[in-house]
């Protein structure tokens, strides 16, 4: 009989250990805004790879060759 009642109060009640749709927006809005942070700073590491690029191909073109 003590085994029982130790298995019955052990840990929250099922209600209270749920977390609900507050965490689920939680989830989601994070996972949103991860994604949009992605593609921003894919965005601009494509741009600096291109401005990186036409940089060092003006510098080709400048120097003076011999």
């Amino acid at each position: 009989m003590g085994i029982e009642i130790l298995a019955q109060e052990f840990g929250p009640e099922r209600d209270q250990a749920m977390a609900g749709p507050l965490g689920l927006f939680v989830t989601v809005f994070l996972v949103v805004v991860t994604i949009f942070l992605i593609r921003g700073m894919n965005k601009h590491i494509r741009r600096l790879n291109e401005r990186v690029a036409r940089e060092a191909a003006a510098t080709e073109d400048d120097a003076p060759r011999t």
